[in-house]
């Protein structure tokens, strides 16, 4: 008698809302990924005082869900075996955390999306997400265009069996992908899923032929370059990059055809390191303009069109 009036009395907690569990907060791979290498290690944080975990894995949230309905990890982290995944697919999954009365409500969606099948395939994958940010206006298309000449160049050396440049390449994209973050021109959350891909390009390159490499030394500024702004012509905002060698007072002047000083965008010391700047021309005519740096010794100008 004394155990069906304990088992009456926990029915009658649960069903009157007093049970509350902690939902999992999902950490890898991070939301919207367009590649990860199989098998894909998925990562929450904990949660206290739980027996175990249950994980939704599906291709479609609106269809029927594989669910794994016994508690199949006791840690914060699960590894899909690779035989449950196919390659160039997206997958959808969620985490419930679980103790023996009840399952919390599931926790928010993350996506991924496993490689394809060639590496190349991998970096077109990419391109698509970085389209979908400039369609979501998560990032301005001229800054997208520049992400993407960049995994085009990746994908172009890799066809051509240039492994290493392949290589040097989507380093280069993980420079700009952080630069953008820096000056706020992406989000967080989406530069650490763009990241996070293309370290699988990367390493799916590299399991083609290991190669030894410093990502450091990539990031490290090796000769000044001031950029052709973009887009140019424009009408009324233009942005212009540069970088420098060293630490140095920096000056960023434009200048009317005539050779008068118009403009001064920048004027201050900056450390070594490259630059994103944006130039606001609502104040002037139409017409041929040119931006001058000067870096130390060095000094650059370029000419710029605006068309209003």
């Amino acid at each position: 008698m004394k155990k069906i009036l304990q088992f009456c009395f926990l029915l009658l907690f649960i069903s009157s809302g007093a049970f509350s569990l902690d939902s999992p907060i999902l950490v890898e791979p991070p939301k919207g990924t367009s590649v990860v290498i199989e098998p894909v290690i998925l990562d929450w944080l904990d949660v206290a005082g739980i027996d175990c975990y249950i994980i939704e894995i599906t291709t479609d949230t609106a269809g029927n869900n594989k669910q794994i309905d016994t508690c199949d990890s006791f840690t914060s982290t699960y590894t899909i075996p690779a035989e449950q995944t196919q390659p160039d697919t997206r997958y959808f999954w969620r985490v419930f955390s679980h103790i023996y009365y009840g399952s919390s409500v599931p926790s928010q969606y993350f996506s991924f999306k496993t490689a394809a099948p060639t590496a190349a395939e991998s970096i077109e994958n990419i391109q698509d997400g970085v389209i979908d940010l400039i369609a979501d206006l998560s990032l301005s298309s001229s800054q997208g265009n520049i992400l993407n000449s960049r995994l085009e160049f990746a994908r172009s050396q890799l066809e051509q069996d240039r492994r290493l440049l392949a290589i040097l390449g989507m380093y280069l994209f993980k420079l700009r992908v952080t630069i953008l973050e820096i000056s706020n021109m992406l989000s967080e959350e989406d530069a650490d899923a763009l990241n996070y891909s293309a370290d699988g390009v990367i390493d799916l390159i590299a399991d083609l032929s290991p190669i030894g490499f410093n990502e450091k030394e990539l990031g490290a500024p090796k000769t000044y370059v001031l950029g052709q702004n973009y887009p140019n012509p424009f009408n009324p905002v233009t942005t212009i990059e540069y970088t420098i060698l060293e630490n140095t007072q920096v000056t960023l002047k434009v200048y009317d055809m005539t050779g008068r000083e118009v403009d001064e965008i920048v004027n201050k010391s900056q450390n070594t390191g490259t630059y994103i700047v944006n130039w606001d021309a609502s104040g002037f005519s139409s017409g041929v303009y040119f931006y001058m740096l000067s870096a130390g010794s060095f000094v650059e100008t370029k000419k710029m069109i605006l068309t209003k």
